[in-house]
């Protein structure tokens, strides 16, 4: 059968001269088969002799291939010229909501950087994770096989003596596999690298599989358990001077390079080079395509992301981060209840935990000296903020905190000092200038920092110390890259153990921490490093409302969300998980878990990268909204054909310091939505500038409006939604100032009376949940 490829490929007129069957994109409408689907992710400088090698591979096949090419948006090609990339190449925004049966991602010159130090790293590990819910089967090659090994698994590349280049003599590790299916025992392959992967590292990981290696070039093909990824370290799709050029090349930079071993007859390299290689490069493809491909991908492509998602659908995990709120540890109680949900699942092998918040309600107390407000009404962590920010209130919110963790540690019966522990506190505070950002960081964190060393006693876990973990700089700002490899290369070291949140350190051990909810984030950092299955944030409520609990009696809990989803109800005003606590894990889609420590049973939300495989009864997955806006409408005739009156517009605005959230532009108008208290006090100059610059008939600003966005997967395409919205407001009687929908069809927007606000949401939510409000 043939392989298809695009139109006018340069690839199709050296193949079809060497008689490999290729079908173009014309031909293959014509055709009632349903092809394999294979993506090509080319990382190789020369392009065009790269993706011409491997589709000749692809080719020599019975099954009819697909092959779409794919580069990286983060790194330009310079080799290649601009028009062949656009002809041909596809960008991962372009792919990512595609599914494929199979992807060859090569190898590149990038070898002797640092992984994190390559331009397009970022963009890799993301196509790298992506492939687990969007490919059935991953093909790496060379440095492309050693980046995957160590984002998937963590194995790191060494480097080797002197480059290995030449053609070696490999033979099979694993007879029985179906990679190597018909080989002989021994097989030729040429490499051509700096860098190797040792076997002990593979070894370690029981995940992986060896099955074939060379006394000389080492491993050369490994396997996951699953069959879903591929790692093969030389170069069977070279072709015959393909080292030649390489060799010829060095010898022109005056880098004098060994002669490629086993190439040359002779090793003469006057002599025409002998290719032994052809027969092992066909079948090891033909292999692959064949029993990793064609004959275990689901038919119906979209089932891809069912396979590594599974687990979690069925609440398995093999590692879980755990993270847990200040209510969850509020009092001894609560850290036996605490101690009672990890120990109920054994992957919960790491522990975040804040400071402990409120204790429950009805709990009878002294007041405090500095006011009427009762112990139970205080958290930790803002006693301490009082103490670092205000020194008259030092001495007595210290008290308070020793008091409540000497209830707490008596309450579970660990040994720890907390005399000793306030005695480091305060000596350690006296060294630091009264109300410095130093001292209020360096209190503030001692919440979180004692939370831990108490729970990982109770739990016999080890304590690891934020501070030893997630760096900040010395001006206090969080260093992302080599927080993550620090707590990876930390956490090698601990099956199991707690981790304070909220804070971390710079390199001289100065405590800098992260906004508030900052435990949060330290989750999701940890989840991240290690590449956790799931990620669970243990709070007091059973997961995220699909509407506000104070408009709304009772609201649903939101099942299923997916990131984006996530991100756009926070948007649009939702009290949900910050961003900063999010993008970690959605960078290699880790699912988030939202759980109540109260109620542990109960599902709560799950936060997914793609929630296609999940039905839902109900269209949507959110209502949120804010009050407090107003809309600025400019009038002109013919105002759309000026296109130079919008950039003038967008200058006032910024001149005042005003945001747009919002904006409708007809034929002959503009209305800008943005905050009400940006435009109060300057009202009169706002429309005069706008005037004089638009040139406009009118310009008019009317504050006391709301917003409501209604969030779902895909909701634009779904008719029915507008319509019940529409419906529902109408039902109310309420009027719609203004309908946006989001451009990435994922919520729509309208503008309300303030005056309706609330009961357009209780509408809204009724018409799509029937229940009362």
């Amino acid at each position: 059968m043939p392989i298809k490829v695009p139109n006018d490929l340069p690839a199709i007129d050296t193949l079809t001269e060497e008689n490999v069957f290729v079908m173009t994109d014309t031909r293959a409408i014509t055709q009632d088969v349903r092809p394999l689907k294979i993506l090509l992710l080319n990382l190789m400088p020369t392009k065009i002799e790269t993706e011409t090698q491997l589709t000749r591979l692809l080719g020599n096949t019975p099954l009819q291939i697909e092959l779409e090419l794919l580069q990286t948006s983060t790194h330009k090609a310079t080799n290649t010229s601009e028009e062949h990339m656009i002809a041909f190449y596809k960008t991962f925004d372009q792919v990512r909501d595609r599914n494929y049966d199979g992807m060859v991602i090569t190898g590149a010159p990038v070898e002797m950087l640092e992984f994190e130090e390559v331009d397009y790293w970022d963009e890799l590990c993301e196509i790298m994770e992506w492939t687990k819910t969007h490919v059935h089967s991953t093909f790496h090659i060379c440095w492309g096989a050693q980046a995957a090994l160590y984002y998937h698994y963590g194995i790191q590349k060494r480097l080797l003596d002197k480059k290995l280049s030449g053609v070696y003599r490999h033979h099979l590790d694993y007879k029985k596999g179906m990679l190597f299916r018909g080989f002989d025992d021994e097989f030729n392959v040429p490499h051509s690298r700096n860098t190797t992967v040792l076997r002990e590292d593979i070894e370690s990981i029981p995940e992986l599989k060896i099955l074939a290696s060379s006394d000389k070039a080492g491993v050369f093909c490994v396997k996951s358990s699953n069959d879903r990824q591929i790692f093969v370290m030389g170069h069977s799709e070279y072709d015959g001077n393909t080292l030649l050029k390489e060799y010829m090349r060095d010898k022109a930079a005056g880098i004098d390079p060994d002669v490629p071993e086993n190439y040359f007859p002779d090793d003469d390299d006057t002599k025409e080079p002998l290719v032994t290689w052809r027969s092992c490069a066909n079948l090891i493809y033909s292999n692959w395509l064949n029993y990793f491909v064609y004959q275990s991908t689901p038919y119906d492509l979209r089932l891809i992301s069912n396979e590594d998602l599974a687990p979690v659908l069925r609440n398995r995990s093999d590692l879980t981060v755990c993270k847990f709120g200040g209510t969850s540890v509020a009092d001894a109680q609560k850290y036996k209840n605490v101690a009672e949900i990890i120990g109920s699942d054994p992957a919960r092998k790491l522990i975040v935990v804040s400071a402990p918040g409120k204790r429950p309600t009805g709990v009878i107390s002294a007041e405090t000296p500095y006011g009427s407000r009762k112990t139970e009404e205080e958290k930790i962590t803002d006693l301490l903020l009082q103490a670092g920010r205000d020194p008259d209130r030092y001495e007595a919110a210290l008290e308070i905190v020793a008091q409540r963790f000497k209830e707490i540690v008596s309450g579970l019966g660990v040994s720890i000092d907390i005399d000793q522990e306030m005695d480091i506190i305060h000596q350690t505070a006296s060294r630091m200038k009264q109300g410095s950002r130093m001292l209020r960081s360096y209190l503030a964190s001692r919440g979180e920092y004692l939370s831990a060393r108490i729970l990982a006693e109770y739990l016999d876990y080890d304590f690891v110390d934020a501070a030893d973990i997630i760096r900040f700089d010395s001006e206090g700002a969080f260093s992302k890259a080599e927080t993550r490899g620090m707590i990876a290369a930390e956490m090698r070291h601990h099956e199991r153990a707690v981790i304070p949140g909220f804070y971390g350190s710079d390199d001289d051990g100065r405590i800098y921490t992260f906004a508030r909810g900052g435990s949060d984030i330290t989750g999701a950092l940890v989840a991240e490093a290690v590449k956790a299955d799931l990620y669970e944030n243990w709070t007091d409520v059973t997961g995220l409302m699909m509407a506000d609990p104070k408009i709304v009696k009772d609201p649903l809990t939101v099942p299923v969300l997916v990131y984006r989803e996530l991100r756009e109800l926070a948007l649009r005003g939702a009290e949900v998980l910050h961003e900063d606590a999010v993008s970690p894990v959605r960078r290699l889609g880790i699912p988030i878990n939202i759980k109540n420590s109260n109620e542990p049973d109960k599902p709560g939300t799950l936060i997914v990268q793609n929630a296609d495989f999940y039905e839902s009864p109900i269209k949507i997955s959110g209502i949120s909204g804010k009050t407090g806006y107003a809309s600025i409408l400019i009038e002109k005739d013919g105002l759309n054909k000026d296109h130079s009156i919008m950039p003038r517009i967008d200058k006032v605005i910024s001149d005042f310091g005003i945001t747009i959230t919002g904006q409708q532009l007809g034929i002959d108008s503009v209305a800008l939505i943005v905050e009400a208290d940006a435009v109060r006090e300057n009202r009169e100059e706002i429309i005069e500038a706008l005037r004089n610059v638009s040139g406009a008939d009118d310009v008019d600003i009317s504050t006391g409006l709301a917003t409501i966005s209604v969030v779902g997967r895909n909701i634009t395409g779904t008719v029915s939604v507008a319509v019940r919205i529409f419906e529902a407001l109408s039902g109310e009687h309420v009027n719609i100032r203004f309908v946006d929908h989001a451009p990435d069809r994922i919520s729509v927007q309208v503008g309300v009376s303030e005056n309706d606000y609330r009961r357009s949401v209780r509408a809204i939510y009724k018409a799509f949940t029937n229940l009362p409000v």
